[in-house]
């Protein structure tokens, strides 16, 4: 099975919860890059890092564990 073949595949099994996830992950890593120009988001940098292992760690498991 090729690499797109897999991709595919995995793409095709997410839920619309699975892409929600992936959607906040995206938005709050985006904060967090962003931080270099905000001063609150670099103050409060923590409240933003810990959700985001949290649900990447959950991200990964969902797409490469489970079946």
């Amino acid at each position: 099975m090729t690499l797109i073949k897999w991709s595919e595949d995995k793409i095709h099994r997410m839920n619309v919860w699975d892409m929600a996830l992936v959607k906040i992950i995206c938005i709050l890593l985006g904060l967090i890059l962003g931080a270099y120009t905000s001063e609150f988001i670099r103050h409060y940098i923590w409240f933003f890092l810990i959700p985001v292992l949290f649900l990447y760690i959950i991200a990964i498991y969902r797409f490469f564990i489970r079946k």
